[in-house]
């Protein structure tokens, strides 16, 4: 059900984007995840909020369900952890094969979900576990 759009309530980059003169109206779009494959909907009441109370840029658009937003967020909760682990034990956890091998595999999940590649990450992680393991181990 279209919903009607009320781009003074957009932010300001919003505002001067192209869309702010034309956009009346908020619709229903389809779209299939990116993760997952299913078939999801991003609903004009969900764009409104989208857009003019968490004012995201009008150009944002949903790539992942619901329930696979949901799972990068974990994903992306347990990389903290590990960053905030790795902050107060790096003497210790420099030597951890498994929780660096874990905290490697939690990085390319959540490329998985669309979050940006933290290169320098996993090249520091891929680089210890070369120290631990004695050889080159072949980590993305």
């Amino acid at each position: 059900m279209p919903r009607p759009a009320d781009p003074r309530q957009w932010s300001e980059q919003s505002q001067a984007a192209v869309a702010a003169s034309f956009r009346t109206h908020y619709s229903d779009k389809a779209y299939r995840c990116r993760y997952c494959s299913k078939d999801a909907l991003f609903s004009a009441a969900e764009q409104k909020i989208v857009y003019e109370v968490k004012k995201a840029h009008i150009g944002v658009q949903r790539v992942l369900c619901g329930a696979c937003w949901r799972d990068g967020h974990v994903v992306e909760q347990k990389i903290a952890d590990c960053e905030a682990r790795w902050a107060e034990s790096k003497q210790v956890l420099a030597h951890d094969a498994a929780f660096l091998s874990a905290w490697h595999a939690l990085l390319l999940l959540h490329q998985r979900y669309g979050a940006r590649a933290n290169s320098a990450a996993k090249n520091m992680l891929r680089k210890l576990l070369n120290r631990i393991v004695g050889e080159d181990v072949h980590i993305e």
